[in-house]
């Protein structure tokens, strides 16, 4: 590996919390930063374009980054096929940062779902890697740490995830957990030994993930070997799987002391206006989560204080009032909550559209206001 190709700098601290500059590929974002998800390229009834205009998001602070899914996008586009059209940034008209997980999540999640007895064949953990059943057509596949670097290479991706083990919060004892994070660490090894290689030629950089569930010392084990490869930044998984939010906090209070100082940290799947709120303080720089765009698929809106709009309750059919007075987004300054009810209760797309603008700009909006904060 020669030199970075993430640079990291930190503007100031306030206690764990820190506001940071992050450029890569000639882009640059400030941290913290929460990264709306496009699953398959797609942030769900979004135009991308939409996200980083003023008119509609009500303010000239950029968001910069986005999420899409590694499994998803092989399930379904296919990596070579988004490689064809020039990597995910040409394909969704993009010109942000992305960032793509390693698909080992939705891959696991397969065994995990007892909605069927036959899920329970569809994924096999072996020592190089896992091999699993495609949900759409039943072929065969197996992700290796090599193969799932090749992916989001062929994806284009600014930041890539290493193959992990997700260890379940529920239904493991410590023993099963303490091999899947073992598992997890070889997998990163390997990974890590094969990115080296590919680090100058490839257009993202890799950033490892760390497991151990609720036990605190796998968790400062995990860290302790991952650090070794947080060349350009490290990300803790296994949270936001089942477990009480105190259960999350607690897991990344026991990291937040080791963590290396001078690389982003990403809290993966979490992305709650409180769990912000309460991890930034603890040192975290990057988030992403489904949270924003399914709540608004479902009428269901982030409001100023605290609580959350359901748009469908009757109580709104008649009201005039904007969904959050403090919000400065395209729907809020244009729209009444009886007009977002009426369009949730006939069905009309565009109702999840102007609720998940919303939702992903108050996100946004509290990420800048938590900078200010730290800068202040």
């Amino acid at each position: 590996m020669k030199n970075n190709k993430l640079k990291f700098d930190i503007i100031k601290t306030k206690g764990k919390a820190r506001v940071a500059k992050l450029n890569l590929n000639g882009k640059t974002i400030t941290t913290p930063v929460f990264m709306p998800v496009g699953t398959k390229a797609t942030i769900k009834s979004m135009i991308l374009d939409i996200l980083n205009d003023p008119k509609y998001t009500g303010t000239d602070k950029k968001i910069g980054i986005i999420l899409a899914n590694t499994f998803h996008m092989y399930i379904s586009a296919g990596h070579k096929t988004v490689k064809y059209f020039g990597g995910l940034h040409k394909f969704q008209n993009w010109d942000g940062l992305i960032l793509t997980d390693s698909g080992g999540f939705q891959v696991f999640s397969l065994g995990l779902d007892k909605r069927s007895s036959r899920n329970k064949s569809l994924v096999k953990i072996k020592n190089d890697g896992v091999w699993f059943r495609s949900p759409k057509d039943g072929s065969e596949h197996i992700f290796t740490p090599e193969k799932v670097v090749d992916i989001q290479g062929d994806l284009f991706s600014d930041i890539m995830m290493v193959l992990d083990v997700c260890s379940p919060v529920h239904g493991n004892d410590k023993k099963q957990t303490a091999k899947q994070m073992n598992l997890t660490h070889i997998w990163a090894k390997k990974a890590f030994d094969y990115f080296e290689n590919k680090y100058n030629d490839l257009n993202g950089v890799l950033f490892p993930i760390i497991q151990g569930g609720l036990h605190k010392d796998l968790r400062l084990e995990s860290l302790d070997f991952l650090n070794n490869y947080a060349w350009d930044g490290i990300a803790i998984g296994g949270v936001s799987v089942g477990e009480t939010k105190e259960e999350m906090y607690k897991v990344v209070d026991w990291l937040s002391n080791s963590l290396l100082e001078n690389k982003p940290r990403y809290l993966m799947g979490v992305g709650t206006p409180e769990d912000l709120l309460e991890t930034i303080y603890q040192g975290i720089d990057m988030y992403d989560c489904v949270l924003p765009t399914r709540l608004a698929r479902h009428g269901v809106a982030f409001h100023s204080s605290g609580e959350r709009i359901r748009i469908k309750n009757s109580i709104h059919k008649m009201s005039k009032d904007s969904l959050d007075n403090e919000c400065q987004c395209f729907t809020c300054k244009n729209f009444t909550r009886g007009y977002l009810h009426h369009l949730f209760k006939e069905k009309e797309m565009l109702g999840s559209t102007l609720l998940s603008l919303h939702n992903i700009v108050h996100l946004h909006n509290l990420t800048e206001q938590i900078k200010k904060d730290i800068l202040s």
